[in-house]
């Protein structure tokens, strides 16, 4: 009797284990329209003589497993955000961000009515600060990518100059002056390793990181511009090829607004 009892709590324990081996398994898929950027190193920065200065040194940087949205937020996205009560929630957004909007009284994003509530809502959202961008991903329950998570999600674990490879393709980007963006994703050769699209042109991007010179990210740097400016990456569809590779960066303050900027999200894996 005392055999077939352990015998029986040894099958139950089996069964335990498998089921929670398989919520595992599910609970590992990325969540929906994101993609998984595996923990490790990855080569930030440049050495190339060519580069703008900012982008030296090349540096390795540990990062943990994290997800990032495979495309830029769309206009149909922020829209829904905009219909919840975004920009009237102030525990949404920052006490610097909710300065900005009341004061301004800004309950919209630059350019509504020409890139707002038309037929092509999957255009990138842009005409958004950054403190706009910060309190749509905490609506969501994400967050904005660290430059360093923007960049390895951008070029991988080989250091790519463009997502797609070392090579200009003009065909895996979206690259006209004086046009607006296109439809995320409609350019799947511009993809990166990872499967995120559109890391190359077609919207700038924030990113949560304050702007610093590389070498001054590891200490405590109060110098001139220190916490004043934003990171932004990627280029847009009125930028130039130096623009759109991976280790390009750009910045701008916080409440900067301009319909060439949009962003994309992240969250952790764990």
């Amino acid at each position: 009797m005392k055999k077939g009892i352990g015998f029986l709590s040894i099958i139950g324990l089996m069964l335990t284990i498998l089921s929670a081996c398989d919520k595992v398994s599910v609970s590992s898929e990325p969540p929906e329209d994101m993609v998984l950027i595996p923990a490790g190193e990855f080569i930030m920065g440049t050495d190339d003589p060519e580069a703008p200065p900012n982008e030296n040194p090349a540096h390795q940087i540990y990062l943990d497993a994290f997800y990032i949205d495979k495309y830029e937020v769309t206009k149909q996205q922020y829209e829904e955000f905009m219909l919840a009560g975004g920009y009237q929630n102030q525990q949404l957004w920052t006490e610097e961000g909710w300065e900005f909007i009341t004061k301004n009284e800004i309950v919209v994003p630059l350019g509504l009515g020409v890139r707002y509530f038309t037929p092509t809502e999957n255009q990138p959202a842009t005409g958004i600060s950054w403190y706009e961008a910060d309190a749509y991903a905490r609506w969501a329950g994400k967050r904005l990518p660290t430059e360093a998570e923007w960049e390895k999600a951008a070029r991988g674990n080989d250091g790519n100059t463009y997502p797609w490879g070392h090579e200009m393709d003009f065909t895996a980007v979206f690259y006209q002056f004086g046009r607006d963006p296109s439809p995320v994703g409609s350019y799947p050769t511009g993809a990166s390793t990872f499967g995120a699209f559109d890391m190359a042109g077609n919207a700038w991007e924030w990113c949560s990181d304050w702007y610093n010179h590389y070498e001054m990210t590891s200490m405590p740097f109060q110098g001139s511009g220190y916490k004043t400016k934003k990171v932004i990456r990627g280029g847009s569809w009125h930028s130039g090829m130096l623009e759109m590779r991976s280790t390009y960066r750009d910045t701008n303050k916080p409440d900067y607004r301009n319909t060439t900027v949009g962003f994309r999200c992240a969250r952790n894996a764990n």
